[in-house]
């Protein structure tokens, strides 16, 4: 009998090579942050923080999570009504997970839960997820190219912004086809081996393809990065400083692109380096944008963790049990799209 076992080493070496390589980049993030912390210093900001704006910062980012479930559900609009409530629990269990998993593994979470609370197909979950990615780095780019020449002396972020804007712009050109073009797309996929596999996953996009729910949610992105850029804001105004909004921009979107490769949980380490070097560009004291920067971490990572436990433990789920749940449904999905076939 010529049975072939499948190669274990290399899926042995991915199992443990991209964690490593994570937890490296944080320890050595970590490392570069916390060098001489200014650990006395950090009583002295406690202390005169201003709790009245940190609890307004606090509230815009507990709500741009309830925005952020409001798009998500519009843009499934087109293909099948998600209950919004689903989806509010759906992102906040992603939030939660991030926070205690590695590799941003609450994407995964994320679509898991809503797909098997409202009986979705999976395939159709990950696509819309995927969509919101794709615009997400749209407006990333858009608030980055408006607001970085308030700050001086990035070259460097830009260069980087300009290859990210090209990778983006190029997604979102794909998906524009892919959501429009059904027959072009399947005659391109139809042509190549390989890319035939990505057959059904266009039967996917396409049932998103409508102008309005699309218009809708790259508006509503908009709104929610804006409240993110002044959740930002209301934390250093809290403790005392007073930047503008496109240097907090340009901190968000230099710690988002920072903490773009998946790392430890809640991407400690990558968050605290990308803030620094950031605060480092508005001419801040060392001591003080170590300081800021954890403050940041801490209020800014807190709401999301407390949200995301309340949202877990509403839905009564541990994540092996999900994945075999969203496994199930993707199953059932399958068989009855094959048993509708002419």
């Amino acid at each position: 009998m010529d049975t072939v076992e499948p190669p274990q080493a290399g899926r042995k070496a991915s199992n443990w090579l991209l964690p490593a390589l994570g937890y490296s980049i944080s320890l050595a993030s970590l490392w570069w942050a916390f060098a001489r912390f200014p650990l006395a210093l950090l009583g002295d900001h406690l202390r005169t923080m201003d709790w009245w704006w940190l609890a307004f910062a606090v509230a815009i980012e507990l709500l741009s999570f309830f925005l952020d479930a409001w798009r998500w559900r519009e843009l499934l609009k087109p293909a099948v009504e998600a209950p919004y409530g689903a989806a509010v629990q759906s992102v906040y269990a992603c939030l939660f997970a991030n926070d205690l998993l590695p590799a941003r593994a609450g994407e995964a979470v994320r679509c898991f839960l809503l797909s098997w609370k409202c009986d979705i197909h999976l395939p159709l979950v990950i696509t819309s997820s995927v969509i919101l990615r794709v615009m997400d780095g749209i407006w990333v780019v858009l608030f980055y190219f408006a607001t970085f020449w308030v700050v001086e002396g990035v070259g460097a972020v830009t260069s980087v912004m300009v290859v990210y804007a090209a990778v983006v712009a190029g997604l979102a050109l794909l998906l524009l086809f892919a959501l429009f073009y059904k027959a072009h797309a399947h005659h391109y996929v139809s042509n190549s081996g390989w890319a035939a596999r990505f057959a059904h996953f266009l039967d996917e996009i396409h049932k998103l393809g409508n102008w309005r729910e699309l218009r809708v949610v790259m508006l509503s992105s908009g709104l929610y990065w804006a409240m993110q850029i002044f959740a930002v804001w209301a934390v250093t105004r809290a403790d005392n400083f007073y930047f503008n909004f496109g240097q907090m921009a340009f901190l968000l979107i230099v710690k988002n692109v920072g903490t773009m490769v998946p790392t430890a949980p809640a991407a400690v380490g990558a968050f605290q380096a990308s803030a620094i070097y950031a605060l480092r560009h508005f001419f801040t004291e060392a001591p003080d944008a170590k300081i800021l920067a954890e403050l940041l971490f801490g209020f800014l990572t807190l709401p999301g963790l407390v949200g995301g436990a309340i949202a877990v433990a509403m839905a009564g789920f541990n994540l092996k049990d999900l994945v075999r749940h969203a496994q199930e449904a993707h199953e059932k999905h399958k068989a009855e799209a094959q048993a509708g076939k002419p």
